[in-house]
């Protein structure tokens, strides 16, 4: 096991301190461990949602943003129509 562990990149001592540590726990069944591929394929997916997120995200930044600013027409137009029709009652009044 200790060979395994140097070959895969591990430090003497590492490669010893795990041999103990696996000794000691009484088993030599490491199959429950993480390997490179989960992690590669860990890593994909959460690339992936990434993605998607990034997406998603601009998508409904760019639906608010519409929303907003039609909102801010609406809110613009209506001040004019006030404001004109304020006008044209002042023009009235003092017209008279």
């Amino acid at each position: 096991m200790v060979k395994r562990l140097r070959e895969s990149g591990f430090t003497d001592i590492q490669a010893e301190a795990v041999t103990v540590a696996v000794q000691e726990a009484g088993t030599t069944d490491l199959s429950h461990l993480t390997t490179k591929d989960n992690l590669k394929a860990v890593e994909a997916a959460l690339k992936a949602d990434l993605s998607a997120l990034r997406v998603e995200l601009k998508d409904e930044i760019k639906a608010t943003a519409a929303e907003t600013k039609a909102d801010i027409l609406r809110w613009v137009f209506g001040a004019m129509a006030a404001q004109t029709a304020l006008i044209v009652g002042l023009v009235k009044l003092l017209g008279h």
